[in-house]
């Protein structure tokens, strides 16, 4: 189970208010201020208060922010209602009311762009995005996020990006792209510390600490978390405190200290449920809690927190990911509690859930939104470079006017020559530099997109076929606990099937391993092996020796098939010596090769085994097999062997 927590930001671009009197005597001031105000002024006051009181006091921001709609639209007044209308949207979208929020983000979109204010375009287009990303449409929220992070570009000023940066992070974040998430939380931090953002620093802090988890960097999660968790609380915002508390609460969890993890996840459940504060939020909280209890054994527990959770599920529907993993924990808590029915049927219902969150789909769209942003960045910098060409271009031909100017009507001739010259000169360059940059865009295009294949298919293989496959084998172990009075050859049985499951998971971890990578270097190439070596000494009483010729560590790369079509083919060479030849020495060994007519690289695997007899055997798939991988490497290999003297295996290519 995740666990993982992730942080509402409010609205407005990073501006957050808390309840304080000092907050409450400023609210009553802006009301005895908008009695005599100006239009413009009395509207962007009433927006204020509304804003302030959406988190608050949701009826009275209502009110607010009714009065100001009714008064009537002039070009002096477009700006303060158009902020009131996004505010409007912004309190039905925390109200959970989404068809009305959309219809009040839309309608102020098209009033900041019939009205000419694209930083309040920048900040409607967020707002969509952010309510649609409340539902779990991922798609839709991560175009408008990057809609909004173009136009703040573009008009805006670099101060706000950190606004749109962060929900591109945290829309990754959701899909489990933990890499993806963490350069765009980067990006966001760096801005907020910039500019000094300390109410948002907390926010980055918290968000890269949980991305750093799921890559297994825990002391540095942690430091973040610690960090964040004191600016939280300095600054007073209690939901982003509690956010902060379960990630930590997640951490301890992921490195084995339930005990430090238990009260601060009951302490984030109870702050919430009396304080009113994100209660959407406690539904992930009691999954990681109830994980806990399951892993001190305490399955009643488990059980009793679990069924706090009964109706925060009917509460918020559009809680999806967290309501998977509630499924997820139920099932669990039952199989482990000796009800195999209940627990199979929430365990269908979570998988179901799942797959309707993380489709195929989902990852085709995202790859080709975020094309479509990386070539509009590109064709941004293609149009300034034009233009900073024409401004030299302008300056050498002023430059020129007040040199012949001077110079009087005998050099006029040669000057408007030499002018001629140079502006073809500058002309040339700038088509070479256009031509340049469009080929550039082409090649990028063409990278990302089959970059973005490469991804999706190896996350495809991981998300699904990894998760389920874990399941089976966690699925065999509970079955062999529960079957204790079974005989030993169906114990045995259930062992194999397990080992064959895990073996199958690290099969598949090469595969991804190499699928993530466009190339893979010689060095790249020796740690996979050496790990599988490694593994196999684990295994076996053999002595491995592996060897690779300094001169080609820094020379040779490989493209992803390449590189996987060595490693299959040691692999299988070593498993066969280990399965068949009773050897004790095994050598691997990767080097240039002497061969006059074969320049390139031998790869040798040999044993000292009992042999075998080349002309009187019968081979199996194995050798097939790397033969079939040698051709694709548009090379040879060669077995040589005696009974008594042991087995090589020689790859050239």
């Amino acid at each position: 189970m995740k666990g993982i927590l992730y942080v509402f930001l409010f609205w407005a671009l990073g501006i957050s208010t808390l309840f304080s009197q000092s907050a409450e005597k400023k609210m009553d001031s802006l009301m005895q201020v908008a009695k005599t105000a100006n239009d413009s002024t009395r509207l962007a006051i009433y927006n204020d208060l509304g804003f302030y009181y959406i988190f608050n006091e949701p009826e009275k921001a209502k009110s607010f922010l009714q009065k100001g709609l009714k008064e009537n639209t002039t070009p002096n007044t477009a700006y303060s209602k158009i902020r009131l209308t996004n505010t409007y949207g912004i309190y039905y979208d925390v109200k959970g009311i989404y068809d009305s929020a959309q219809f009040y983000f839309k309608k102020a979109l098209l009033m900041s762009k019939k009205y000419g204010f694209p930083d309040l375009e920048a900040r409607c287009t967020n707002g969509l995005g952010m309510s649609n990303w409340n539902q779990g449409n991922y798609q839709k929220a991560l175009d408008y996020f990057f809609q909004a992070l173009v136009l703040n570009r573009k008009y805006g000023t670099p101060d706000k990006d950190d606004t749109f940066l962060n929900n591109i992070g945290l829309i990754y974040q959701d899909m489990n792209m933990a890499d993806k998430a963490l350069e765009y939380h980067q990006k966001a931090l760096a801005i907020r510390r910039k500019y000094n953002k300390t109410k948002d620093i907390p926010v980055s802090l918290n968000n890269i600490a949980i991305n750093l988890q799921d890559k297994g960097d825990f002391p540095e999660a942690k430091k973040m978390l610690l960090e964040g968790r004191n600016l939280a609380k300095e600054v007073g915002n209690q939901d982003l405190y509690f956010a902060i508390t379960h990630s930590l609460a997640s951490l301890y969890q992921k490195t084995n200290r339930t005990d430090l993890a238990i009260p601060l996840l009951q302490e984030v459940i109870d702050g919430r449920l009396s304080t009113n504060i994100g209660v959407d939020k406690v539904i992930t909280s009691i999954n990681n809690l109830a994980e806990a209890y399951i892993l001190k054994d305490n399955i009643k527990e488990a059980l009793k927190i679990l069924k706090k959770g009964e109706n925060l599920i009917q509460q918020f529907p559009e809680q999806k990911v967290s309501i998977s993993e509630y499924y997820y924990a139920v099932a669990q808590a039952n199989f482990l509690n000796n009800d195999p029915k209940k627990g199979n049927e929430f365990f269908i219902k979570a998988i179901a859930l799942r797959d309707s969150i993380f489709s195929q789909q989902n990852a085709e769209n995202t790859a080709v939104l975020e094309t479509k942003f990386n070539i509009s960045e590109k064709e941004r910098a293609l149009a300034e470079t034009r233009a900073n060409l024409a401004e030299r271009e302008l300056e050498v031909e002023q430059k020129n006017n007040l040199i012949f100017g001077s110079l009087g009507l005998a050099l006029l001739l040669g000057l408007i020559g030499y002018l001629f010259y140079n502006q073809q000169k500058l002309k040339n360059r700038q088509l070479q530099k256009e031509g340049e940059l469009k080929t550039a865009l082409a090649k990028i295009e063409t990278q990302n997109q089959l970059q973005e294949q490469r991804l999706r298919i190896s996350r495809d293989l991981h998300d699904n076929i990894g998760s389920q496959l874990t399941f089976i084998i966690s699925s065999i172990d509970n079955l062999k606990y529960g079957l204790e009075g079974a005989t030993t050859s169906v114990t045995n049985k259930l062992g194999k099937i397990s080992e064959f499951t895990s073996q199958t998971i690290y099969e598949l971890r090469d595969t991804i391993w190499a699928m993530n990578k466009t190339d893979i270097s010689v060095e790249d190439l020796q740690a996979r092996i050496s790990n599988f070596i490694e593994k196999a000494k684990i295994a076996s009483d053999v002595n491995f020796k592996f060897e690779v010729d300094n001169t080609i560590l820094k020379e040779m790369h490989f493209t992803s098939v390449q590189g996987m079509n060595i490693y299959r083919i040691i692999q299988e060479a070593v498993n066969n010596s280990l399965k068949y030849s009773g050897a004790t020495n095994i050598k691997v060994s990767i080097e240039k090769s002497s061969e006059a007519d074969k320049e390139g690289l031998k790869v040798e695997i040999l044993d000292n085994g009992k042999g075998f007899d080349l002309e009187n055997t019968e081979f199996g798939n194995g050798l097939a097999n790397i033969k079939k991988r040698a051709k694709d490497l548009d090379g040879s290999v060669a077995v040589a062997s005696e009974k008594g003297k042991g087995t090589t295996v020689k790859l050239i290519f």
